[in-house]
């Protein structure tokens, strides 16, 4: 299966990448339906990548992009179907959202992005080997969910 990643750029991909965050954080996970979907998804400086099976068309994932501000972003809502998982679909997801935060969000000189995230305590290992640390060890509850925050810098 070849995949490839694309930024969102009309209501239906938007639409695209909720369905497959009700399934996996709502249908999967638990977390209850009204807090998945919130303002900051239509925010004009948030981002949206899909992950989508290059033959078929198939959405298998997504991701999203806040800006906080310039040099900082915060990544979040990374989610890939069941189906998909185990095939790089995720790390693709976030190889593609940082390339978008170097391009549209980075300051300085040499131009930087410090990429925050909150991730779940059980996917730590999955962003370790894609580059982040955790920030400071503390633990708190997001949606019944263990967290922790964990970032990267990225450089051009």
């Amino acid at each position: 299966m070849t995949v490839r990643t694309t930024v969102v750029s009309t209501r239906e991909q938007l639409e695209a990448a909720w369905r497959v965050r009700f399934a996996v954080f709502v249908d999967e996970q638990g977390v209850p339906a009204d807090i998945e979907v919130d303002d900051l998804d239509t925010d004009p400086t948030t981002t949206h990548v899909l992950a989508l099976d290059d033959a078929s068309g198939a959405v298998l994932g997504t991701g999203r992009l806040l800006l906080d501000a310039p040099g900082h972003v915060h990544l979040g809502r990374l989610a890939v179907l069941s189906a998909a998982r185990g095939r790089g679909v995720g790390a693709l997801l976030v190889d593609a959202l940082g390339e978008v935060a170097l391009d549209r969000h980075a300051a300085g000189e040499p131009p930087a992005v410090e990429v925050v995230l909150s991730a779940q305590e059980s996917a730590m290992g999955f962003y370790r080997r894609l580059g982040f640390a955790t920030v400071s060890g503390e633990r708190y509850l997001d949606a019944g969910i263990w967290h922790q925050d964990m970032a990267r810098t990225l450089t051009r």
